[in-house]
């Protein structure tokens, strides 16, 4: 039996932007996934929280293609995460499983190939997908993503951060399209929203290198978000109270529409979760994790 898990994500900035080849800022945070894989003679029995077994099913294929073997499994599934948050649960239990499911038939992949195959396995699934959140989840810590580069670039920081789940569902495509429609309807207007949410995380990059307060540009961001027209009542009712209670900054993170926010809280993560919670929302403490996977 083996056992892997591999940790959620959040944007910290530069969601949407980066469709449009500004960069963003993603991290790791310390809710994780569990994926414990055992041999078994029947084919596939898969044990979870959630009825949505396709990347779990499609990652157990990825990896038998790719090492050329196969075997019965019994896979049992638990998380810290609330399924479509966006906090990069299918991203998380996809890379979980790989590592898992490789180690018990005796191989030791490298990080950077276990990002490939979960990417992988979220483009099977999904039709279109980023390589950001996989990529975010096997590696850990804060990466610095350069869409027209195809490159990420690891910061060297840590972030006292608190999550706010609106327990809204929302459909990351419909959100992206949405934006889209406006930008193109209105470009003279939208264009420049979108340049300068690229402006605020190139310099929350650098803040963050410096180890400065990125409160402020949290701030900032969310606004610009708002204006896309991809944040709603919850969120900014959450955004708000978080602010209200401490917290430097905080914003909506993901594509929008529902899911969850994040907020900055040096210092104040007790009163902020408090006011999340206050507002009838669940809230959780969620400092970077700078590991990525690993075996337990």
């Amino acid at each position: 039996m083996v056992t892997a898990s591999a940790p959620g994500k959040v944007i910290l900035f530069g969601e949407h932007a980066v469709v449009y080849g500004e960069p963003a800022i993603a991290g790791a945070i310390d809710l994780r996934i569990r994926v414990r894989a055992e041999k078994t003679a029947k084919s596939l029995k898969i044990t979870s929280e959630t009825k949505d077994h396709r990347y779990v099913e499609k990652a157990v294929d990825v990896v038998f293609e790719h090492l050329g073997e196969a075997t019965g499994l019994m896979i049992d599934i638990s998380s810290d995460l609330p399924p479509a948050s966006g906090l990069g649960s299918s991203a998380a239990v996809s890379v979980a499983t790989i590592a898992a499911v490789a180690n018990l038939l005796g191989h030791d992949l490298g990080k950077n190939e276990i990002a490939r195959l979960g990417y992988k396995v979220e483009l099977g699934v999904q039709g279109a997908a980023s390589p950001t959140d996989t990529y975010t989840t096997t590696h850990g810590g804060i990466q610095y993503i350069q869409p027209r580069k195809k490159g990420f670039t690891p910061i060297q920081a840590s972030l006292p951060l608190v999550v706010g789940y609106t327990g809204i569902e929302r459909s990351t495509k419909e959100l992206v399209a949405g934006v889209r429609k406006l930008r193109d309807a209105y470009p003279e207007l939208v264009s420049p929203l979108i340049k300068n949410i690229g402006m605020v995380t190139r310099q929350a990059r650098k803040s963050l290198e410096a180890g400065e307060d990125v409160g402020d540009l949290m701030n900032i961001n969310h606004g610009l978000l708002e204006a896309l027209g991809v944040s709603n009542d919850a969120l900014s009712r959450l955004v708000h109270a978080s602010r209200e209670a401490g917290a430097r900054g905080a914003k909506l993170t993901g594509a929008g529409g529902g899911g969850c926010m994040i907020a900055y809280t040096p210092g104040r993560y007790r009163d902020v979760i408090n006011a999340i919670e206050g507002c009838g929302s669940t809230a959780m403490k969620a400092a970077i994790s700078a590991e990525g996977v690993r075996l337990e």
